[in-house]
């Protein structure tokens, strides 16, 4: 038997692309002078653990977290809509961005266990080192060098680990 989706979760699926690209993806970070390291670690090893780690916090199951109950309430107050208006109101309860920062948060708790769980420590980078980072391009491998040359330093990590990570 073939069914057909509502209106309302068309619409929702498409919010939910269009705050789920590059954008939105940055809400799950360390924060932009904050990074994790592990004294010694191969740079095999640190790009392998960072991806394994990237992949498990973003296949979380979000299915009944407080972000997922808010827009699947809001989709279907959308299924009832007669008019702008409507919409409007129901997206303005739903607030998205807000239950995505939500869910962003819900992933960054899952990141950041697998991480610890694997030996890595969370660090502040230093204003220069901060500074230096902001100079590299978001995604090169310019950039992951560098932080790789941080994070694998157990020099660096000594000084500048947060001892709650």
């Amino acid at each position: 038997m073939r069914r057909t989706l509502p209106l309302s979760i068309t619409i929702a699926a498409a919010l939910a692309v269009a705050l789920g690209g590059p954008a939105t993806a940055r809400r799950v970070s360390p924060g932009n002078d904050l990074s994790w390291g592990k004294a010694g670690v191969s740079l095999e090893d640190y790009w392998v653990d960072s991806a394994t780690c990237g992949h498990q916090a973003a296949a979380v199951d979000l299915t009944g977290t407080a972000p997922a109950k808010t827009l699947v309430l809001a989709s279907r107050q959308l299924d009832n809509w007669t008019d702008f208006e409507s919409v409007q109101q129901a997206l303005r309860l739903a607030a998205p961005e807000v239950q995505w920062d939500r869910a962003a948060k819900i992933m960054q708790r899952e990141l950041e266990t697998c991480l610890a769980q694997r030996g890595y420590v969370k660090f502040k980078l230093t204003r220069e080192q901060a500074r230096q980072l902001r100079k590299l391009e978001i995604g090169s491998l310019e950039r992951r060098k560098y932080l790789y040359s941080l994070a694998s330093d157990p020099a660096v990590l000594q000084a500048q680990a947060l001892r709650d990570s």
